[in-house]
């Protein structure tokens, strides 16, 4: 028993055009500015996660903070810099 064909590629039916979607372009948009304005941070949006990630460029070690929105990258950009100022000035205070 053999089943009609069907779906879209079957005979005498044209293909569908395919359309290819830019997703996110304003948020996209918005990383790559405020990493234009940020140089010691790398800062990229993520499509598949749906976030704003930021890497520091100036830390020894590995610093990454990530968010769902630009203003709270930045917040936590800042929190990130004044962390490691102060672990820094304790470190030669310790010493």
């Amino acid at each position: 028993m053999s089943k009609p064909p069907g779906g879209r590629h079957r005979d005498g039916v044209l293909p569908d055009q395919f359309v290819s979607r830019r997703f996110d372009q304003v948020k996209k948009a918005a990383a790559a500015q405020l990493d234009r304005m940020e140089p010691g941070w790398l800062i990229l949006y993520g499509e598949w996660t749906r976030e704003f990630v930021a890497f520091a460029r100036w830390a020894a070690e590995p610093v990454r903070v990530a968010s769902a929105t630009v203003d709270e990258l930045r917040g936590l950009m800042r929190e990130a810099e004044l962390g490691k100022m102060f672990r820094s000035v304790a470190r030669r205070g310790a010493a």
